[in-house]
């Protein structure tokens, strides 16, 4: 599969994310370390991923990422449009011509610590309207949805037939979800995402609620814990990588992006999760969601 295509449909941001050694005491003025400003949200970060990484394998060869979002006509849009054209992304703009503000995210990482604060506006204010015609899924390999865009995920999701669909769950959306999640093939959620109903919250009790309402793989990300996984043929845990953690903004993004590059390859579910967890956990040791892939060796993953 060296003409892959990973289509990405959800959230783009413009990220401002500055470095300190720690979080500022409230009512004072600090002096950042380092300054991020590029694309962000879940479903552009892993564009940017799937891009990169398609890249790195195979110099020169035409092999395609595509992102449906909205960006619209705002000043604010152009940094975000800039950086995804760099990393050879094909754009549907389903704002096209819409001249609010896109979602903007302001994020503080304590080096010391490796851990971030965001403050976001999350694109709840939008929901855009699909193009109605699937045409963006004619060379798919493997589809992603973030459902923040609620109407652009159901339309890919619920017209990809055999591609397979992926959903990056952050944190349970009751509208969003529930409607979802019989046309996803795999749920890569985090620990946070679990129906009201499931008080405990118990990952046994989610994986098994995830297999009951549609998705066939499962995996469950926790942060520097291991990642829990089930298949029809079992469950397991991948282990994942702390040490020289640096800056953990865009971890979960980077790994989705890795897995649909990893699993439109051919690779088994767990040896997918594996290689994308290695590839998140290395962009950890940088700042931004950029800066590991200048040091980023692709050979490095076996």
């Amino acid at each position: 599969m060296d003409n892959q295509t990973g289509v990405f449909v959800g959230l783009s941001t413009l990220d401002l994310s500055y470095t300190v050694d720690r979080y500022p005491v409230e009512d004072t003025k600090t002096r950042a370390g380092e300054l991020f400003l590029g694309a962000g949200g879940p479903a552009a970060n892993a564009a940017i991923t799937h891009a990169y990484l398609s890249h790195r394998r195979l110099p020169g060869l035409a092999r395609g990422t595509g992102l449906m979002t909205a960006l619209g006509s705002h000043a604010l849009a152009q940094p975000i449009r800039t950086e995804l054209q760099q990393f050879g992304i094909q754009i549907w703009d389903e704002a096209a011509g819409d001249a609010d503000r896109p979602p903007v995210s302001s994020i503080v990482v304590a080096s010391e610590t490796g851990t971030r604060t965001i403050v976001s506006t999350d694109g709840a204010e939008r929901d855009p309207y699909p193009p109605g015609e699937p045409y963006y899924l004619d060379d798919a390999d493997i589809v992603l949805v973030d459902g923040h865009y609620p109407r652009l995920a159901f339309e890919a999701a619920g017209l990809a037939g055999g591609i397979p669909v992926v959903l990056d769950g952050g944190r349970w959306r009751e509208e969003v979800h529930r409607k979802l999640l019989p046309d996803i093939t795999i749920a890569i959620c985090s620990e946070k995402f679990a129906p009201p109903e499931l008080d405990s919250g118990h990952i046994d009790e989610v994986i098994d609620f995830l297999h009951a309402t549609g998705p066939r793989l499962v995996a469950i990300t926790r942060g520097g814990r291991s990642i829990r996984y089930s298949t029809p043929d079992g469950r397991g845990e991948i282990p994942v990588a702390t040490d020289g953690i640096v800056d953990t903004l865009g971890a979960g993004d980077i790994l989705h992006g890795a897995f649909c590059y990893f699993s439109a390859l051919g690779e088994e579910f767990p040896l997918a999760l594996r290689h994308a967890a290695e590839v998140a956990s290395f962009s950890c040791r940088y700042t931004g969601t950029r800066e590991w892939m200048r040091h980023f060796d692709i050979q490095s993953i076996r």
